[in-house]
């Protein structure tokens, strides 16, 4: 008797072996856009040294100081993301949308009107925004001459006890899945292989303790789509002050909120004729949620009217993460005298629940430079570094943990940013533009390149009230693989994305 009969159903599981976590979701947390309101945008978000915008609170907390008057302001986008992915040779597009509430805010002016003390005013401001939007989907498809689904299910079944993939009088497929995720010394590994099992994908030539696919091909047909949808918002509560007329200091505590949700899957055809395999769809389906902290610190010196200068450092953000995951395989089969099989192996409503993790982003340092031309303009300057090396996931007795941190270290690297941004002003309107580009966090540039884009907006000023506009855009190559065993191959991808962002602003 395998010990493998479980008494009861269990939807909800906490397993010993997490699959989901790898560099590409790490990356997904540690990445952030340029997003805020118009103004900022329209300046690819060059305001380290600027201060007086509600989302230059998020890069420099001492921003809410060279506030002269009190304001409240609200955002919201349209974004257009375009895939142009290529998989052996086939180039496939595919072009999303949407849109909604993108940053809300408020400062608070308290003036010291005693003009011999030091301290001129404080300031106190909330700012929420989104600092990533997750909706996309990536279509992948092209004639793969390398590897088949098979090869994902038999890796994981390599070395493994074939006879614990069968079933025992009065077991599900669900029981056995459900065991092998909740139990010490199987977990994610065995249900892989058990799906391929159950599905026919592959045999177990018991006699010879071998596994056997029942895929046979010289190439294959790869239909794979990713779909992920979600949001990571920012909110800072700052506190900041003006000393003299050329000092501003503050201080933030930050709390991000990241939802994301991927689902991917693969449907194959394309075999021999004499395959017993004839078609596969496999569906995984990813649940990632939680919330971090982090705290900033930022100053900005004015030592002429022209000259701003400031630098700012941003803590790691301290995820405490958990992830949801199920599975749907379906396959299409014909035994040895034609007759056709359809198993449908649907996992959808047995969620795994794994346990909670933990996520440190590398630290940020920022130095800033800004040149005022009067009432007329201004230029500014921004230079981040960030060490992704530093990136860290936990708890550290886990040994895919302890895996994944050694793939960031060997594969991360250090980054530098840079933000260039102009403005120019002709009684109430104002015209803008900047450059952005942001090195690859990959010391392998092929898995994902280095992005860079532009911008540009107008603003419409009616004193009490402000109206702006912009259009920022960003480009990026990189690559998606497509399984983390077996069927590795991966597909390029050229990704241009436009945002559109329309800001109100009311200072009372």
């Amino acid at each position: 008797m395998k010990p493998h009969l479980l008494p009861f159903l269990v939807p909800f599981l906490s397993l010993w072996t997490l699959p989901a976590q790898n560099l590409d979701l790490v990356h997904v947390i540690t990445q952030e856009n340029i997003s805020g309101n118009a103004r900022y945008e329209a300046m690819s978000g060059a305001f380290g040294a600027l201060g007086g915008n509600l989302s230059a609170i998020h890069i420099n907390p001492a921003a809410s100081a060279v506030f002269i008057a009190n304001q409240f302001g609200l955002s919201t986008s349209a974004q257009s993301t375009t895939n142009n992915t290529s998989y052996f040779g086939t180039s496939t597009p595919t072009e999303n949308r949407n849109s909604g509430l993108n940053q809300i805010g408020g400062v608070l002016i308290l003036k010291n009107n005693n003009k011999d003390m030091g301290w001129k005013k404080i300031a106190f401001g909330f700012n929420a925004q989104m600092q990533s939007s997750y909706n996309n989907t990536i279509q992948i498809n092209g004639t793969n001459t390398e590897n088949g689904l098979d090869t994902y299910f038999l890796d994981y079944a390599a070395g493994k006890n074939g006879g614990a993939f069968g079933l025992n009088d009065g077991e599900t497929v669900r029981d056995v899945y459900q065991f092998f995720g909740k139990s010490a010394g199987y977990g994610f590994e065995y249900q892989q292989a058990f799906l391929g099992y159950q599905g026919y994908i592959f045999d177990y030539l018991v006699d010879d303790d071998l596994f056997l696919s029942n895929a046979i091909y010289s190439s294959v047909q790869h239909n794979h789509k990713i779909q992920t949808s979600g949001d990571k918002w920012d909110m800072a509560f700052t506190i900041s002050g003006q000393y003299n007329d050329w000092l501003y200091l503050g201080a933030n505590m930050n709390f991000s909120g990241i939802e994301y949700r991927q689902i991917s899957s693969t449907t194959e055809s394309g075999y021999d004729l004499n395959s017993p395999m004839r078609e596969i769809y496999f569906q995984n389906d990813l649940y990632t949620y939680g919330g971090g902290v982090s705290l900033q610190f930022g100053v900005i010196a004015t030592p002429n009217k022209n000259v701003r200068l400031g630098a700012s450092y941003k803590s790691p953000t301290w995820y405490s993460l958990k992830d949801e995951f199920s599975q749907y395989l379906e396959t299409q089969s014909n035994d040895a005298e034609g007759n056709s099989f359809n198993d449908v192996i649907d996992l959808t409503n047995t969620v795994n629940v794994y346990e909670d993790y933990t996520i440190k982003t590398p630290s940020e340092l920022r130095g800033s430079l800004a040149y005022i031309f009067g009432t007329r303009g201004l230029v500014s300057f921004d230079y981040i570094v960030k060490n992704y090396q530093n990136t860290h996931i936990g708890p550290n007795d886990n040994d895919v943990f302890i895996a994944l941190n050694d793939q960031i270290d060997q594969s991360w690297t250090s980054t530098s940013s840079y933000r260039i941004g102009g403005e120019y002003r002709q009684g109430g309107v104002s015209l803008r533009a900047g450059y952005h580009l942001e090195e690859s966090p990959y010391s392998n540039a092929s898995i994902i390149e280095d992005r860079s884009g532009y911008s540009f907006g107008i603003g419409f000023n009616f004193k009490s009230s402000v109206i702006n506009l912009s259009v920022l855009n960003s480009e990026q190559n990189r690559s998606h693989q497509l399984y983390d065993t077996g069927l590795v191959d991966r597909a390029s991808n050229a990704i241009d994305l436009q945002q559109f962002t329309v800001s109100w602003n009311l200072k009372f």
